[in-house]
């Protein structure tokens, strides 16, 4: 059963497009959840919880993407949720980040224009920045772990830092700022 077949599937309340889409995706959304808050129980429910509404839902189900982009967003959105629930803040959305590109789900960026228009920004840092982004966004490497890899000093990591994510902000003002950062990721990984 393909993407559409499993749509249209859904939109007609068969549970074998149901089991399929669950099948096909379960795990993955879970790793995802776990990642993302860190709580393996939690993490079950939250996914659970997007198949459940998915169901309740099926007949009014309209998608502007594909079916993975939906289920990892509502994912996402359910660890958001979850996480503000727990007044946790994260200012510069570091630990989604970190826990999206981990989860190595980052081939959900298919985008080929935004992934072209990334390696061009990335190409116009300067070197020592573009590397600290890299080592920090995919590798997850601290502060520290830079400075003494690239013999800098860990405050000139973290300047590094900020000018090259602040380059890609303004690079990129119009795109969701994590799937830039989970560009970066899939870019690293097709090296």
């Amino acid at each position: 059963m393909d993407s559409d077949d499993i749509f249209i599937g859904l939109k007609r309340r068969d549970e074998a497009a149901l089991s399929v889409l669950f099948d096909t995706y379960y795990e993955k959304l879970y790793l995802f959840a776990e990642k993302y808050i860190y709580d393996s129980d939690k993490a079950h429910d939250i996914v659970q919880d997007v198949f459940l509404k998915i169901w309740e839902n099926a007949e009014r189900l309209e998608l502007t993407s594909s079916i993975q982009h939906y289920l990892f967003a509502s994912v996402r959105n359910g660890c958001l949720n979850y996480l503000k629930s727990l007044q946790i803040e994260d200012r510069n959305n570091r630990k989604y980040a970190e826990a999206y590109i981990e989860s190595q789900n980052v081939d959900m960026v298919d985008d080929e224009e935004l992934l072209a228009r990334v390696r061009q920004v990335l190409d116009e840092l300067p070197e020592k920045c573009r590397e600290v982004c890299l080592l920090r966004f995919v590798e997850g490497y601290k502060y520290a772990e830079i400075a003494a890899r690239l013999d800098m000093n860990e405050n000139t990591v973290k300047a590094q830092l900020h000018r090259g994510m602040e380059r890609l902000k303004q690079a990129f003002a119009t795109y969701d700022y994590v799937l830039v950062l989970c560009a970066l990721g899939r870019i690293f990984m097709d090296r």
